[in-house]
């Protein structure tokens, strides 16, 4: 029985950390039958003061254990420390974060310190080094990659990349010489996608998932739609993860004109947000990158095409029947062309954004990532 200890700065039942928590939980469910999974994480959601609804003490759910640990101030440091070096040794210590300071710096410290040994570290970036994530908070990053690489926090590591180009991303920034496995991130999405009409809407109705932040770019979406002159409605499902810019988003749609609007509803459980998608024509994403990009493998499950920046590994599938890829300079143009399209031209989009999800699923066949580790 090969063992795994997966340290996750959020997960399920948390909703707002984002793609990652959907993708971690469809990973560990998936897990292979001769692997033990046990989660270490948080107990509280991104942004949120009270616990979440879990009970103290390890749950065990799925056949995977998860410990939901209080990592507040320096009692939770310690608590969490513990948890991370709790014996037995796990045969895979499995890091989501590069830049968290308690679930990806902290494990990397004690694993310098040997206080946290395994036979292997896998370390997956979700996105982080990703040109777009890199840009915030730039100096402060550039500093710990600097310091990581001169204390040897990274020696050893097994890199896992959701994409070929995340991969020649991680390379990008570490060095040629690191040892990365590439596997497509695991999903619990169904095997096919559910065709359902889109809504008959004297507007184009278009819905964007995701935290309200830089890295995603909401005010792109909003700001074109004053320069469209058709009438088009945004939801915007995710809560505020920077509040300055927030607040510049919510400007920008408080100056729209009257063709325009645009409607915040937060933070949604998956369900109603995917119920919001089925009841939208499309998704629109103007995100500066994504790994994997969560919500479009969503958007495309329901039969709902997406508007996507070309920064993501989906610009090819998008391309050949699931939507729109689009240049920063052309949302506005790209909106006022989906607004002009009639009910017609609305269905068959939809069909083939459900024919671009089926041919994606029926194209993963690959391995479990911790089979691949092990053969490696």
């Amino acid at each position: 029985m090969t063992t795994v200890r997966v340290l996750a700065p959020y997960f399920a039942p948390a909703v707002d950390g984002g793609g990652p928590i959907r993708t971690l939980d469809a990973l560990t469910r998936a897990a292979p039958a001769d692997v033990s999974v046990t989660v270490v994480t948080r107990d509280r959601d991104r942004g949120h003061r009270e616990r979440l609804s879990v009970p103290i003490g390890p749950v065990l759910d799925s056949d995977r254990r998860v410990h939901y640990v209080d990592t507040r101030g320096l009692p939770g440091l310690l608590r969490l420390a513990s948890s991370i070096s709790r014996r037995p040794t796990p045969d895979v210590l499995y890091l989501n974060s590069v830049f968290d300071a308690r679930f990806a710096v902290l494990p990397l410290v004690l694993r310098r310190l040997g206080l946290a040994r395994a036979a292997c570290t896998l370390l997956a970036p979700r996105g982080e080094f990703d040109s777009g994530a890199l840009a915030v908070k730039r100096p402060k990053k550039a500093v710990f990659l600097t310091l990581a690489t001169r204390l040897r926090l990274f020696s050893g590591v097994v890199w896992h990349a959701s994409t070929p180009l995340e991969a020649a991303r991680i390379r990008a920034v570490l060095g040629d010489d690191v040892d990365v496995v590439v596997r497509e991130n695991e999903t619990s999405l169904p095997e096919r996608a559910r065709r359902t009409p889109p809504p008959r809407s004297s507007q184009l109705e278009l819905v964007s998932l995701g935290r309200i932040s830089p890295k995603k770019r909401t005010h792109l979406l909003i700001e074109a739609l004053a320069h469209v002159g058709r009438p088009v409605r945004l939801v915007v499902i995710g809560p505020d993860d920077d509040a300055a810019y927030a607040r510049r988003c919510r400007a920008a749609a408080a100056a729209l004109p009257e063709t325009a609007t645009v409607e915040f509803r937060g933070s949604l459980s998956h369900e109603d947000a995917m119920e919001a998608l089925s009841q939208a024509h499309a998704m629109a994403t103007a995100t500066a990158g994504e790994n994997f990009g969560h919500t479009i493998a969503e958007a495309l499950s329901v039969g709902r095409p997406v508007l996507v920046s070309d920064t993501t590994p989906w610009s090819d599938r998008v391309r050949a029947g699931g939507g729109s890829v689009v240049l920063d300079s052309d949302w506005a143009a790209t909106i006022s062309t989906w607004s002009r399209s009639g009910q017609d031209e609305l269905d068959r989009r939809a069909s083939a954004a459900a024919d671009a999800y089926d041919d994606w699923r029926a194209a993963d066949q690959a391995p479990h990532v911790f089979d691949l580790v092990r053969q490696a």
